[in-house]
């Protein structure tokens, strides 16, 4: 757990406001906003999300182009989809898988958008059809793990490749970059779910260089997507800091996790706290009374999806997660 002193506390502040700026610009790309409402989600941005999902599922043709499918693949991954915006993005996901990744002899412009290729991929795992997956990963292979190498490539944009990566079971064997400098951008992605830590120590270590780069790095020399990843990154780090002087508990920070979907709050009533509580994800998807709720709401138990969805009550809900579970219970035998 990282701790913050009363004085950097003050600089702390000062640093995630001009974040706040910055993630929040007008002149954000309609992607970015939707980036920036999946990684800091909350009641103001929840309207804009949901309204950037809704039309985004109205787009037909040419129209339904790459940056729309990595919209609509946002909104899915947090349930925000209804039944025929996720026909609208299955429909999306396949004409993208059959677009050609080369033009004029160079790649495509799509191959080297690291944060649109997150979003289809989370858009692919959360529709949950094999078809489609099969025809997804065979196009994504074709281009990410060179966009990952690619000399251009900066290394806050390698880290989400290998958030990609990860979503297709190592497919590619694309490493997590390991530097201080890219510390913000795994914390984010650890918080969101799409990444694990490795360990309490390095996850720790993370989370130190993170207030640190915050501190020390201006705002505005950032991208709106960079500096989204560093304000989650750094929202989530003070979540759990406590302070080394000057006060008693927790640094001021909202409870538990980021807030819950509608259809993550239906899924948590649904299974209800003691079943979080005591038994594993695995443990909840197999039990009959849980898997028809859980289709009702697009969600196959067992599938990354629902996964995902229990994952993330758990973090919002400080209930424990699985492995927590697992543990407590072998220590009693």
């Amino acid at each position: 757990m990282v701790s913050v002193s009363t004085t950097s506390e003050f600089l702390l502040a000062d640093a995630r406001a001009a974040l706040r700026r910055r993630a929040s610009e007008e002149s954000r790309t309609e992607l970015s906003r939707a980036f920036g409402a999946w990684l800091l989600p909350d009641a103001n941005q929840d309207s804009e999300f949901l309204s950037l999902v809704r039309e985004a599922a109205t787009r037909e043709g040419a129209e339904q182009d790459f940056h729309t499918v990595a919209i609509l693949g946002f909104g899915a991954d947090v349930g925000l989809l209804a039944a025929g915006e996720i026909e609208a993005l299955k429909k999306g996901l396949r004409r993208q898988a059959g677009r050609g990744v080369v033009i004029d002899e160079l790649p495509a412009a799509f191959c080297s958008d690291a944060v649109g290729v997150l979003g289809v991929v989370l858009g692919m795992k959360s529709v949950g059809d094999t078809q489609i997956r099969d025809q997804v990963v065979q196009w994504i292979s074709k281009f990410v793990k060179k966009s990952y190498d690619a000399e251009r490539t900066e290394e806050w944009q390698r880290c989400l490749f290998a958030a990609v990566d990860l979503q297709l079971d190592s497919l590619l064997n694309i490493s997590i970059p390991k530097s201080p400098g890219t510390a913000d951008v795994r914390t984010a992605l650890v918080a969101r779910g799409v990444m694990e830590a490795c360990d309490d120590r390095l996850a720790d270590q993370d989370g130190k260089h993170t207030l640190n780069l915050a501190m020390q790095e201006l705002a505005d020399a950032l991208s709106h997507d960079r500096a989204a990843l560093r304000l989650a990154a750094v929202e989530s780090v003070v979540r759990a800091a406590v302070p080394v002087a000057g006060g008693k508990g927790p640094a001021s920070a909202p409870k538990g996790g980021q807030p819950l979907s509608d259809r993550d709050v239906r899924v948590h009533d649904a299974i209800g706290r003691e079943r979080f509580c005591s038994l594993t994800n695995a443990e909840i998807m197999k039990d009959a009374n849980v898997k028809k709720p859980l289709r009702a709401e697009g969600l196959e138990p067992g599938g990354d999806a629902a996964k995902r969805c229990l994952d993330r009550i758990r973090n919002a809900k400080s209930y424990p997660l699985s492995r927590e579970v697992s543990k407590k219970r072998a220590s009693r035998n």
